[in-house]
């Protein structure tokens, strides 16, 4: 059913073509099989091509055998360039391992991408055929280039000349041709024969006198075979299943959402899970999902929320306007001051134009009438819940938060397009609507003009708007500063941050009186999901091992990993018995991102991993609980960055009772400065130094900026002072794990949050 729907009768015709050679040849035990199309003229025995395939596995013709004049007249070497270089109106197969792998492959390029439109490359099933010269080995396929094979409108430059007809029997010269192709000439109640055909305009009949006669004939028989009947039996595919026309923008917008290859979207996503797609001929989904022709009607599906109020832009009328340059320049703002206009247009035009009268009449006329939104006092929070990276983590934990001083809150899925980084085990109960007075974006500042573009003004401005920021540097990047004036105001993951901002507005002389307000995150340790599994990560037993977390993403040189692996080695690389038993961990992420794969980077780090004893680098794609028990099986975290928004990792170890070694600069110095008088040694001292960079941060992070270089000499200082002293690390344990979570538990920040939620409410009720 999925092809039926996706394809108008031409195409679906063409993309089902390698599906019927296979049931041929697997249930009709055919061990050669010919395809034509409908408007060919086969005028002598096809014993040439049978007897080919005895040798070959696949014949084909050729468009053109020589070259066509570029002289603004249709077709030409370029129109044919985007055809396909093989004309499959014919095509001769042999039954073969090798055949039937052809067909598989082709088959499944055409289930998604065998449409019409060339100047995408796309056209029918002849692009993807033509890869069988690439495929296929030389001596396995036969380009049949004898003039008498395929004579159509695209060949008459060279031989419309050669073609008569004598007593019945057309000829190219002397010889019989063997099948003749009328594209576009079987219409008898449109056909005009001086055209030759309507697909060209480089020859009239009269270049060609000898070809009229031919025509005729042809016409002929296809009047003495009723064929203008068969013309008119109705597509069977054409109406979904109560008599509806489907139109063919609801085709293509299935199509689109059905293309795997497609970058992950939220709508395609929403679209998979929430309607009954296998069945898209359905009006009425038996699943508990929506049927497509329902999904159609809903509000257009791209945007982050629901629409509210009035004029809802259903998914049809965003698609016709996707499809219409006129629109688009008529209504240039469809879901804001350009909304109500297209609304009228669509309510007026769209119902006949789409022959859809009865379903959009009533459509249009319930949707006029739609009450505006009542939310209530609660937060809509809006983060990237599914990903299993920064930013997404820091949306769970501000959830949690919230829910823990029971602050009415409400989940909407932020789009991510990286796969890698989203958990198949984690699961989310969320809707698009809205519930809420006050919006929380948990998203970084360069993502706003996403924001802003799913997310229209007249939608967003029913809403307190606060962004949540996180960022690495004492220097607010000048072009975020504007993307304040998005929100009524941003919080911020530390001060380090809120001071960056703050301190970088000013020296840009921008006017911008977004308020600036730190809230850091927090969580409660559930201590069943941080059993220690040493084993399951193979670590030794009475071994100290040091742990190295980083992610690619966040950049290895502001990370550091490199420092950490020096200071490890500066402590612990030699001989003597004296030296305790100790690892080092370096857990790190390497994702794809935008075409980076950090392969220098990443070798760079192997290289030095490589050259140290006991050290091993893991990079698994751990999930949430692997996490937690890789954080329980060992005993020291090290942190040697040059600079952090707030450095979640080091403060869950804390609240664990784990040592964590880290430079005493950034965010982090929010909660590592309340560490107790005995354990001030894992702050490690610094010296500033200027930014470096590889791609692709160069343009995030300037060279012109700094950032902290830590004491090497210290870090190590301090690794031997804990791998040596089993009671200084149960002393962390009992004190410092206690501290840190009474401080940074949850209820503690969603009291902070809860706080900040009522000035506001009192401030803007």
């Amino acid at each position: 059913m999925e092809l039926a729907f996706r394809y108008n009768m031409q195409c679906f015709n063409t993309a089902i073509k390698p599906a019927a050679f296979k049931y041929a040849f697997d249930k009709h035990n055919c061990r050669k099989v010919l395809y034509f199309d409908n408007d060919i003229w086969i005028l002598q025995p096809l014993t040439t091509i049978i007897e080919a395939l005895d040798q070959y596995r696949l014949v084909v013709t050729p468009h053109v055998t020589q070259e066509v004049p570029l002289d603004g007249l249709h077709q030409d070497e370029r129109t044919l360039m985007l055809a396909g270089q093989f004309n499959f109106g014919f095509i001769a197969a042999s039954k073969s391992e090798l055949t039937l792998e052809f067909l598989d492959w082709w088959l499944n390029r055409l289930r998604y991408y065998g449409y019409a439109e060339p100047r995408k490359g796309m056209h029918f099933d002849q692009n993807w055929g033509q890869l069988m010269v690439s495929y296929l080995p030389q001596t396995e396929y036969l380009v049949l280039r004898d003039p008498r094979y395929n004579v159509a409108y695209w060949n008459l430059h060279y031989r419309g000349i050669h073609l008569h007809m004598e007593n019945g029997v057309v000829l190219y010269d002397s010889e019989p041709v063997v099948f003749m192709h009328f594209s576009g000439m079987s219409d008898l109640h449109k056909y005009n024969l001086e055209s030759i055909s309507p697909h060209q305009n480089r020859f009239k009949m009269v270049d060609f006198p000898e070809l009229r006669e031919i025509v005729t004939s042809y016409q002929a028989m296809l009047q003495k075979e009723d064929a203008w009947r068969w013309r008119n039996v109705s597509y069977n595919f054409e109406y979904f299943d109560d008599g509806t026309s489907i139109p063919m923008v609801i085709r293509q917008y299935y199509a689109d959402m059905m293309d795997p290859e497609e970058p992950f979207r939220n709508d395609k996503n929403l679209f998979k899970e929430l309607v009954a797609h296998e069945s898209p001929f359905a009006v009425h989904a038996d699943s508990g999902k929506f049927s497509l022709l329902d999904w159609m009607l809903q509000g257009a599906h791209h945007l982050l929320v629901e629409q509210s109020g009035q004029y809802l832009i259903c998914e049809l009328v965003w698609q016709v306007y996707l499809h219409r340059p006129d629109l688009r320049a008529a209504f240039p703002d469809p879901f804001g001051k350009s909304a109500e206009k297209l609304f009228n247009w669509a309510q007026q035009n769209l119902a006949t134009e789409l022959d859809l009268e009865s379903l959009l009449t009533q459509h249009f006329e319930r949707e006029q009438h739609r009450p505006m939104p009542n939310f209530s006092k609660g937060v809509n929070i809006y983060g990237y819940f599914l990903g299993v990276f920064g930013v997404a983590q820091s949306a769970r934990l501000l959830h949690g938060a919230l829910k823990e001083v029971k602050v009415q809150t409400h989940r909407i899925l932020l789009p991510s397009t990286d796969k890698q980084h989203r958990s198949s085990l984690l699961r989310l109960n969320a809707s698009r609507t809205p519930r809420h007075r006050t919006n929380l974006f948990v998203t970084n500042a360069d993502m706003t003009p996403v924001l802003r573009r799913f997310y229209p003004d007249r939608l967003r401005k029913m809403h307190y708007n606060i962004g949540y920021w996180a960022w690495e540097l004492d220097t607010f990047p000048e072009e975020w500063i504007k993307h304040l004036r998005f929100y009524d105001e941003v919080w911020t993951t530390s001060d380090f941050v809120t001071e960056s901002i703050k301190t970088s507005c000013q020296a840009s002389g921008m006017k911008i009186r977004t308020p600036v307000v730190t809230m850091p995150m927090g969580f409660d340790i559930n201590f069943d999901h941080y059993r220690k599994a040493k084993s399951r990560f193979d670590l030794p037993k009475r071994t100290v091992v040091f742990l190295v977390l980083f992610d690619f993403q966040s950049s290895f040189h502001r990370k550091n990993p490199l420092g950490a692996l020096e200071a490890f080695r500066f402590a612990f690389e030699g001989d003597s018995p004296d030296l305790p038993d100790v690892l080092l961990v370096i857990k790190c992420l390497v994702p794809r991102t935008h075409g980076f794969t950090f392969e220098q980077e990443f070798l760079e780090l192997k290289q030095a991993v490589d050259k140290s004893r006991r050290v091993r680098l893991m990079t698994d794609a751990l999930t949430t609980q692997k996490m937690h028990s890789l954080m329980a099986s060992v005993d020291v975290l090290v942190s040697m960055h040059r600079s952090e928004g707030f450095g979640l990792p080091l403060l869950e170890m804390l609240m664990l009772g784990k040592p964590v070694i880290a430079t005493a600069y950034s965010g982090n110095m929010d909660f590592m400065s309340k560490l107790p008088e005995d354990f001030q040694f894992l702050l490690i001292p610094y010296r500033y130094v200027g930014v470096n960079v590889s791609e692709p941060f160069k343009h995030i992070y300037r060279s012109d900026q700094r950032w902290a270089d830590p004491d090497i000499e210290q870090a190590a200082k301090a690794m031997v002072m804990l791998a040596s002293n089993q009671s200084l690390r149960d002393r962390c344990e009992a004190v410092v794990g206690p501290l840190f979570r009474e401080t940074f538990g949850q209820w503690s920040v969603g009291m902070r949050m809860k706080a900040r939620l009522r000035a506001i409410h009192g401030k803007s009720s």
